[in-house]
């Protein structure tokens, strides 16, 4: 008897519909790959690191923990 099985979906967070990623972000997930490798996982670690290393956050003078969160919404993360 054959197995059911869900078929695949694209899900949002894992497509990107507008083509390659831009350079900025690029440089953020290359930022957030190098603070999650240090175990830094709390979103107000991460945003202080993000502050002390950049990349810059679009649209705004600093990271903050809502300016991340709306950051990772706008990107589909």
């Amino acid at each position: 008897m054959p197995v059911a099985y869900d078929e695949p979906a694209n899900v949002v967070w894992q497509t990107q519909i507008d083509g390659e990623p831009d350079a900025y972000a690029m440089a953020l997930a290359n930022a957030l790959e190098g603070i999650f490798g240090r175990g830094i996982h709390e979103i107000e670690e991460i945003v202080d690191r993000l502050n002390e290393t950049g990349p810059n956050p679009e649209g705004a003078k600093e990271w903050t923990p809502a300016v991340f969160e709306a950051e990772m919404v706008r990107l589909g993360a």
